[in-house]
């Protein structure tokens, strides 16, 4: 089952992602696996939102893959028991089209979400089942000139793969609401 939580910044869709992935691993026994993919070289405060998240993730049972410019899949087993969480795809596509010491990738938004969308189905093919986590930063209306582009590529992926997806969440103010399906374009 793919799941696909989203919300704004702060609010609380990364605790009930990691609820939902405990409750998901307890019902059917399996592996839980984070794909962490807050990349370390991203400055500002990246650093202190990696400890607290590898803290808040401490003693639950999640086996940690870190991000690195490599792809999730190798060390994903093709079992299809285990369940698995992305915390989170905004930082999957900034790592994506701005690589760590390169230049921004030169591509269109269509072939940006195509290589993601791909990338999400060829991990959710080695799960038992897939919780997504992501932003959702076009809802404020419009984006900074310099944010325009990953903000399109986002929000064309979330609706790509909320499409996908069995269950897709908006969390509100720590409320999770379940989107009916019938809803999603």
């Amino acid at each position: 089952m793919n799941i696909l939580i989203l919300g704004g910044a702060a609010s609380g869709k990364s605790a009930f992602a990691e609820k939902k992935a405990l409750e998901l691993a307890e019902e059917k026994k399996s592996p839980l696996i984070y794909l962490a993919t807050l990349n370390p070289q991203s400055g500002g405060d990246t650093a202190e939102r990696i400890r607290k998240h590898r803290a808040g993730r401490d003693g639950k049972g999640f086996e940690t893959i870190e991000w690195c410019e490599c792809d999730f899949l190798s060390p994903l087993a093709p079992d299809g028991n285990s369940v698995v969480l992305l915390e989170d795809m905004g930082n999957l596509v900034a790592n994506y089209l701005y690589p760590p010491e390169k230049p921004p990738l030169k591509v269109t938004a269509q072939d940006a979400v195509s290589f993601m969308l791909d990338t999400l189905k060829k991990i959710s093919s080695r799960t038992g089942n897939f919780v997504c986590v992501t932003n959702e930063i076009t809802l404020g209306g419009s984006l900074p000139e310099d944010v325009k582009f990953y903000g399109e590529v986002l929000a064309r992926l979330n609706a790509a793969w909320a499409a996908e997806c069995e269950q897709v969440y908006a969390v509100v103010a720590g409320i999770p609401l379940l989107l009916p399906k019938n809803s999603l374009c």
